[in-house]
């Protein structure tokens, strides 16, 4: 890191114009024209007017450039008003409003007639008193009453006390205290002590955050102005690339650790050597570049709809490709008509990271019905506060604070903006209170669930439920197998078209698998959970290879694992994003799930307009058997809708309910009809 050393710094202001709108500086130059190019006094008047009614009503917190401006302007139209009979009476006002926003201001004297600089100093010794000021060294900062400021050589101090510090990095601050009267003038000598040395950085990009020791110092701002250019242009940049001049003072002796740190960029550390703070000098580093650090993040989802936020910024709509972030940590949170998704990523520089979003059903907490106080209620409160972090299949929303379980239910089902919804409800009792856990789809299906608040997690029940999601699939090889005592191995109910033609046979064991014994339809499992893309069965004859595929699943009916509003909110979810056997299998499913809650009409309107293309395992076969059973389950009225059912089932032979190594669906139609009989 090459070194420069520098003469002491120079007091900077900040010049940025931005602040105001920059036609305004246009009208100031044109009033100037006006009347120094083309002796337009009424033109030149009305220009500057309009300079004061815009930034007057703001003197007080305009910037150095602004302030400058304005007090200029006071200055035009003073001299503008003076040369007409007629408006000569305002121009002393102009003058007192220049002094009462700067007194420091010199008016331009080649501008300015003696007339009207007498009436301008004569205005100002009746406020002010003038105090001359020295320094050494120069280029620090003078503050007045708290209020700093450059170095000026002179400046106009209201009547009355004041209490002028002087610093500069690197030396101790010197205070003087003054007292002003009428016709006073005063002479204060600043002479500072130096104390350590003190090092000037100018960094790319501003807003950098600087720590020295692992300490931070705060960060840069601004843009340089032109004392930084002998440093930038050397480098082919602007001083406004790099940010104003940030001083660390009183830099204690012996090595340091400088590390800068920007959004958006490699943290950058320097090791500034010993010979940095002794002996005691200024000294200003090369300017500092801090290089980009992004890299990109791609978005998908089969689910139409979503809008993917980060860390609470909308990203716009999916599917989002190759968008450029800047690396770090992200909460990356998915939008969608129905369900979200949320996940904490982290974004490396360099590496591209893809996300397949499949929305999560959101669940609601409406609150703790009533006010009643018993034992535990603190607790338990507290409890499903952090419920959240403990689902992982649900979205957790929590209870709005003030709000009633009534009013939040009211809410929840205007916006839509869950899908689940969970109440607590004490309940009475002779020793103490428990606690009814409701959970429901807004469409009405719903569980309940008692809990003891006092005991040591009252909500495991709860949150093991709601993790609990069935899969839809499992691989498979197209077989429908059982155990069968005396048999050397799984036995073969029934098989694919494609298998058989590979050769397996109907009726007989699996004896080996992938060359090894296979005892239990167990061991299979345990051989197509490890396998990949293929196993080698035997039935003790040539072997028979057969691809992995997946097969299709029931959820299960009555499982005591299982929160069933969940489940049916989660199929509700996944059929949005779903096409062809897919999209019916989940619509199989919801049927199922409605019959679990006895809504065999709406169950029928899941199923009986739904087909599947396939014919073994849980196939159409399976979905005429389950569509025959809600008819029955809807009384005589339907007898004949569910006979035509069973009939239809009884054309898949290969059919099975649960999975590929449930029972088969035909004998179990064909009793359904002969007990229709």
């Amino acid at each position: 890191m090459r070194l420069r050393r520098l003469l002491p710094l120079a007091f900077l202001v900040a010049l940025g114009l931005h602040a105001q709108d920059p036609a305004l500086k246009d009208t100031f130059l044109q009033a100037k024209t006006l009347w120094a190019a083309q002796g337009d006094r009424e033109g030149a008047t009305a220009r500057f007017e309009k300079v004061v009614e815009a930034l007057a009503p703001k003197g007080a917190t305009l910037g150095p450039a602004w302030a400058q401006m304005l007090c200029e302007t006071y200055n035009w139209l003073a001299v503008l008003d003076d040369r007409s009979p007629q408006t000569k009476p305002r121009a002393q006002g102009r003058l007192q409003a220049l002094i009462d926003l700067n007194p420091d201001f010199e008016v331009d004297r080649a501008l300015t007639s003696q007339r009207l600089m007498a009436l301008f100093d004569r205005l100002k010794g009746e406020k002010y008193a003038a105090v001359k000021l020295s320094y050494a060294p120069e280029d620090g900062t003078l503050s007045v009453d708290g209020r700093p400021g450059p170095p000026l050589a002179r400046r106009f101090l209201p009547f009355g006390s004041h209490k002028l510090v002087y610093t500069r990095p690197g030396y101790a601050p010197a205070e003087r205290s003054v007292e002003l009267v009428p016709r006073d003038a005063k002479t204060v000598d600043f002479k500072l002590d130096r104390v350590s040395s003190a090092v000037t950085l100018y960094v790319q990009p501003s807003g950098t955050e600087v720590l020295l020791d692992g300490q931070s110092l705060g960060r840069t701002k601004g843009h340089a102005g032109p004392e930084a250019a002998p440093l930038v242009t050397p480098l082919g940049l602007r001083p406004e690339d790099f940010s104003e001049a940030f001083v660390i003072a009183d830099l204690a002796a012996g090595k340091h650790q400088l590390e800068l740190r920007a959004p958006c960029h490699r943290t950058r550390v320097l090791e500034m050597e010993a010979d940095l703070a002794t002996p005691w000098a200024d000294h200003t580093l090369e300017p500092l570049r801090l290089e980009a650090s992004k890299g990109t993040l791609s978005v998908s989802s089969a689910w139409p709809g979503g809008e993917l936020f980060l860390s609470g910024q909308s990203q716009g709509p999916l599917p989002v490709a190759q968008l450029p972030v800047c690396s770090g940590a992200y909460d990356l949170l998915i939008r969608f008509p129905a369900g979200g998704f949320s996940r904490r990523i982290t974004v490396e520089e360099g590496k591209a990271l893809t996300v397949e979003a499949r929305p999560k059903p959101r669940l609601a907490f409406l609150g703790l019905e009533g006010e009643t106080e018993f034992t535990g209620r603190a607790r338990f409160l507290s409890l499903l506060e952090g419920l959240g972090d403990r689902i992982q299949q649900v979205a957790y929303l929590p209870a709005h604070p003030g709000e009633t379980p009534r009013e939040a239910l009211a809410r929840v089902k205007a916006s839509r903006e869950a899908e689940l919804i969970l109440l607590a409800t004490p309940m009475p009792d002779k020793v103490i209170h428990r606690i009814e856990l409701l959970v429901a789809t807004l469409e009405g299906e719903e569980e309940r669930l008692m809990v003891k608040p006092l005991e040591e997690d009252p909500l495991g029940p709860l949150v093991a439920r709601l993790n609990a999601v069935p899969p839809l699939h499992e691989p498979g090889l197209g077989l429908s197998v059982l155990d069968v005592p005396g048999e050397a191995g799984p036995w073969v109910l029934a098989a694919s078209e494609a298998a058989q033609k590979a050769g397996i046979q109907v009726g007989r064991a699996l004896t080996q698998a992938n060359g090894k014994p296979l005892p239990s339809v167990k061991a299979l499992h345990q051989v197509l959970d490890t396998a990949k893309g293929s196993v080698t069965l035997s039935q003790g004859g040539a072997p028979v290879t057969l691809p992995i595929q997946a097969e299709a699943l029931e959820i299960p009916l009555g499982a005591s694992n299982l929160c069933y509003p969940a489940v049916l909110a989660q199929l509700r979810l996944q059929y949005a994003g779903a096409k062809g056997d897919e999209a019916n299998l989940i619509r199989l499913n919801l049927g199922l799930g409605l019959m679990h809650f006895r809504r065999y009409d709406k169950a029928i309107e899941q199923l009986r307009d739904t087909r599947l293309s396939t014919v073994s395992g849980v196939s159409q076969g399976t979905l005429d058997y389950h569509t025959g059973l809600c008819f029955l389950r809807l009384g005589n009225a339907y007898q004949a809708e569910a006979t035509q059912a069973f009939r239809q089932a009884l054309k898949y032979p290969q059919a099975t309910l649960l999975g590929p190594d449930g029972p088969l669906v035909a004998p179990l139609a064909r009793q359904a009809l002969e007990d229709l009989k």
